[in-house]
């Protein structure tokens, strides 16, 4: 595992490969959304089931168009943004299979208010890949030492920087229902 800048993280994203990076609470684990070799890498590195779509975390609202139709955002979801809210919204048609729940046709999105995570997005221009760096019902790790003694062999590159103040993962909601899945 390679520790360094966004600069050099962006570099690996556009090869295909797998990142890790501090969010608002957690370190997590990312990759380049379309390329789905890279997002099959994280399933086996969390050992989990291939039917749970990863989230994605962008800079701006403008960098999810590609993904759901922003101009049917909800105000509570733009107000939420850039915050710790993750949404579930309809996708678009042309979105990849694998990032979609394919028993809601909804996809996962948040945009984040990190420093790290907005200069990473920003300089590659596009959401990524954004899961908790733990192994599938294993607690989150919130140590760069701990990502490294236990993810140095899978995980290609680590963006040095800091967590965020937040102490749990990002809150999930339904756009739709206005449900949460996850507080």
């Amino acid at each position: 595992m390679i520790v360094g800048n966004c600069d050099e993280a962006v570099r690996f994203l556009k090869t295909g490969a797998v990142i890790c990076y501090p969010t608002e609470a957690v370190y997590g684990l990312g990759c380049d959304p379309w390329c789905e070799t890279a997002v099959k890498k994280i399933y086996k590195i969390k050992n989990r089931v291939e039917d749970k779509p990863f989230l994605l975390i962008a800079s701006s609202i403008t960098q999810l168009n590609k993904l759901i139709d922003i101009e049917k955002i909800t105000d509570e979801v733009k107000c939420s943004w850039p915050g710790h809210y993750t949404w579930l919204i309809p996708s678009k048609l042309a979105t990849p299979k694998w990032l979609i729940d394919s028993k809601t046709n909804l996809i996962g999105v948040r945009v984040s208010n990190h420093p790290t995570v907005i200069e990473i997005c920003n300089k590659f221009d596009n959401p990524i890949i954004s899961t908790s760096a733990n192994k599938s019902h294993e607690n989150s790790i919130n140590s760069k030492q701990d990502i490294i003694n236990i993810f140095s062999d899978d995980i290609d590159f680590l963006v040095d920087g800091d967590l965020g103040n937040n102490k749990k993962p990002s809150i999930i909601k339904n756009m739709l229902t206005n449900k949460i899945i996850r507080k």
